[in-house]
């Protein structure tokens, strides 16, 4: 059996959709898995031993419905027996349904039908339903389905030695280290500024650790800012110079970290797959449920506003809050979780 699994972006939701791959080979390992993604996702798949050929999707070439007809029409030279469509948009839709494939299965949706040969309805209001939706995908192909409660990334030997080098070049090895999720990938999944700032200053007050600021590189002048915003004592703490580059550098270093706390994002989820302890600060209009995975690992903290203010979401999904989200980060101030985030970071550095 030769089957397709289809992810093209976002990082984080490349690296969750490992888990298909993972279960299919964990119950039949002879079975051959390919995993379609864009380019720039490929760090967090790299070396992953449930995954035998890597298929990339350019989106700057494939982009219009004739290019994503002939992209899946050449697959059909791979002989694909079946193929999951975890994105199901038309750039994964259109390609799984010319690529020969007998078997097309993909989430419900009230087109889908016309070109999956089978749909899945997601299950409603469960925990962890970013990893439990594309578990459901995979069940339909196998007779039982691993427990899996979160995707891996791996790394070599090699580049461990380079990150631990670097470290121990850079920073007190003597120390803990904490990576930080300084920003989110948009304003509206960034603390603000103050906030984050007074965050950094507790943290620091209650450990000595070193703080890491992960961000984009056009994020920079945003990151100075919250640098700048911090306490004098803090900001000693803080190697904001500390330059890491490509992804996979990034991975090597994190996975020496002693903790990664902030914004939640994909950062965050690497720092899971790397198995290294997380506090979550959720925005306003993300759900928390979705993405918080090893809830019942007390190395992984997560916090929404939806737990000081259940008032404010009632019955409504947070998404419903995508545009009042600066407003409602206001309502998200460090008092509300200092108590926990102390907690964790005592507990990470006793």
């Amino acid at each position: 059996m030769k089957v397709l699994v289809i992810q093209q972006k976002m990082i984080g939701d490349v690296l969750a959709s490992t888990v298909i791959c993972e279960a299919i080979k964990t119950v039949y390992p002879d079975w051959e898995v390919h995993y379609m993604i864009q380019p720039n996702t490929f760090a967090v798949v790299e070396n992953n031993p449930f995954i035998d050929q890597i298929i990339f999707f350019e989106k700057t070439k494939d982009k219009g419905l004739w290019d994503l007809i002939q992209f899946g029409k050449n697959l059909q030279k791979n002989n694909y027996d079946a193929v999951i469509d975890a994105y199901g948009k038309w750039e994964s839709i259109i390609p799984a349904y010319f690529s020969g494939a007998n078997i097309r299965i993909g989430f419900k949706k009230w087109y889908t039908k016309l070109f999956y040969t089978k749909t899945i309805l997601p299950q409603q209001n469960i925990e962890g339903s970013a990893i439990a939706h594309r578990l459901q995908l995979a069940a339909t192909l196998l007779p039982q389905v691993p427990a899996i409660l979160f995707p891996k990334i791996y790394l070599n030997d090699a580049e461990i030695k380079i990150a631990k080098q670097s470290i121990s070049g850079n920073l007190d090895i003597t120390r803990p280290i904490f990576m930080i999720s300084v920003l989110g990938s948009g304003f509206n999944k960034s603390l603000p500024v103050q906030q984050m700032a007074k965050t950094l200053d507790d943290i620091a007050t209650h450990s000595n650790a070193q703080l890491l600021f992960n961000y984009m590189p056009n994020q920079e002048s945003e990151a100075k800012v919250i640098y700048e915003s911090c306490l004098p004592e803090t900001q000693k703490n803080i190697l904001f110079d500390f330059q890491i580059k490509g992804l996979r550098s990034f991975l090597a270093i994190l996975s020496q970290c002693d903790a990664m706390i902030g914004n939640e994002g994909g950062a965050v989820n690497m720092a899971k797959a790397l198995n290294i302890p997380t506090f979550t600060i959720f925005s306003p209009w993300i759900n928390k449920s979705s993405w918080n995975m090893l809830t019942g690992d007390t190395n992984h903290i997560a916090v929404h506003l939806n737990d000081y203010y259940p008032e404010i979401y009632k019955e409504k999904h947070s998404k419903h809050f995508k545009k009042q989200a600066l407003e409602l980060y206001k309502k998200l101030t460090p008092d509300l979780y200092r108590a926990s985030l102390i907690d964790f970071v005592k507990r990470i550095t006793s």
